[in-house]
């Protein structure tokens, strides 16, 4: 299976700030293209179960996340959204509709550090994931397009 990180010649940075932070290796989890999950989200279906997020602005978003079972995400970046909303479709849309230059939006599935799938992923960039197991919460690292502006 492909595995898509996206942090290319940057990894040993990231695994640097990644331990400046505190994260531990085996609390990583991993994302995987899913041709599936990108058609779910350009047909605008909701998981059962899941909690859905974006990446940065409601007007500018990079990201869509789904999480099921539980888990949750929370960070100044990210915002939750309810899928049976406008704001839903609207941010789906954006994402799909306008990846980072140079890329092109994708499906992941979403799994925890044990291989379990946890959620699902609709970004033009890849994702680092950790997942707290005490807590369930989930923080998905990406690159930050929106400082470069």
């Amino acid at each position: 299976m492909n595995v898509k990180t996206g942090f290319g010649g940057a990894a040993p940075l990231w695994v640097a700030a990644l331990l400046a932070m505190g994260c531990h290796f085996d609390n990583a989890g991993t994302v995987k293209v899913s041709p599936e999950v990108a058609q779910a989200f350009k047909a605008l279906h909701v998981y059962p179960n899941h909690r859905y997020y974006f990446l940065n602005q409601e007007n500018s978003p990079y990201g869509v996340a789904g999480l099921a079972g539980g888990y949750w995400m929370e960070g100044p970046t990210w915002r939750e959204v309810d899928p049976n909303t406008e704001a839903f479709k609207k941010v789906v849309g954006l994402v799909q509709s306008f990846p980072v230059p140079g890329s092109y939006t994708e499906g992941y599935t979403i799994h925890d550090p044990q291989g379990m799938q946890i959620g699902v992923w609709y970004s033009s960039l890849g994702a680092g994931i950790t997942v707290d197991p005490g807590s369930k919460r989930v923080s998905i690292s990406t690159a930050t397009p929106w400082l470069s502006k």
